[in-house]
């Protein structure tokens, strides 16, 4: 969960996630359907599915326990590099140099260097690498934090080298940011005795996941083209439009009522209240939230 998302964003979502997924089988048995819901709201959908596929694979090959070894646990779906390492270092006590943007920034400033990775070794205790892990980790979370840290407050103040020469904001080197990637989707609004028709993505970023039926692009002329085509009796204004950041992106969402538009093979008619339980990305539920009126009959999208 804590991949490229923060801690303040995953701790409403982390006990109730367990409590529904208390053990690995479990997660395994789980439809995918069920985890994606309970992820909805943490972003980067592929994580989760990562997730369900890893636990069947530790269920399928190692009895539903997570094996202790660097190897095996690298190759199950999403762990990756730092993962691996640092589940093995925490959870089982093995010896190795996981390296997150927590910790590079404080090996970084500790040393005053832009390549804190062969450093690294110099501050994990042989004898416990795992706390060693979770203490700097922890040190970068509420201390030693990307902006304002809390020097007065940190336990290796007399040792940071970018401390004592007043040069805590140069360490570590800030890349340039990209630029959000415009993004466009045109969606239809169609709507039933106050349902509205969910369409589930059957692949891409947001595989798995249901949302409105519509049409996407990189250029917004290209994504109402494909949209009319596919929606000839929309309304030729959008009542709506949504905008949101989402995974490197400037997503632009506008809505357009359909009401005459066919359900297909494997859309679902939903009310707000089982959008908000399925599993939809969060900018999905939010248009849902303004477009699906309270009681049939009353104004279909506000703007």
């Amino acid at each position: 969960m804590l991949q490229q998302t923060t801690v303040q964003t995953v701790l409403p979502r982390y006990r109730p996630f367990l409590r529904r997924f208390p053990t690995l089988r479990a997660l395994a048995r789980a439809p995918l359907d069920d985890v994606l819901a309970a992820w909805s709201g943490l972003g980067y959908y592929a994580r989760a599915r990562n997730l369900h596929r890893a636990a069947n694979l530790v269920v399928q090959r190692h009895g539903g326990r997570l094996p202790d070894d660097l190897e095996a646990l690298r190759a199950l779906p999403g762990m990756g590099d730092y993962m691996s390492q640092a589940v093995a270092a925490i959870a089982f006590g093995r010896s190795t140099l996981p390296m997150d943007a927590n910790i590079r920034r404080v090996v970084s400033r500790l040393f005053a260097t832009g390549d804190p990775a062969p450093r690294l070794a110099e501050v994990i205790s042989p004898a416990r690498p795992g706390d060693s892990i979770a203490a700097i980790f922890d040190l970068g979370q509420t201390i030693c934090r990307p902006r304002d840290p809390d020097c007065p407050a940190c336990p290796v103040r007399s040792n940071c080298r970018a401390e004592a020469t007043g040069s805590t904001a140069d360490f570590p080197p800030r890349p340039a940011r990209a630029p959000l990637r415009p993004f466009y989707r045109c969606a239809a609004a169609i709507l039933s005795r106050g349902r509205i028709l969910m369409r589930r993505r059957q692949k891409g970023w947001l595989a798995g996941m249901w949302e409105l039926p519509g049409e996407e692009a990189d250029r917004l002329g290209d994504a109402r083209k494909r949209f009319r085509r596919r929606f000839p009796e929309a309304s030729p204004l959008p009542a709506a439009t949504v905008e949101q950041p989402i995974a490197g992106r400037r997503v632009r969402v506008e809505i357009y009522p359909a009401p005459g538009a066919p359900a297909g093979a494997g859309d679902r008619w939903m009310t707000v209240s089982e959008v908000e339980e399925s599993a939809s990305p969060s900018l999905t539920k939010k248009i849902v939230r303004r477009i699906v009126p309270d009681r049939p009959g009353r104004r279909t999208i506000s703007k």
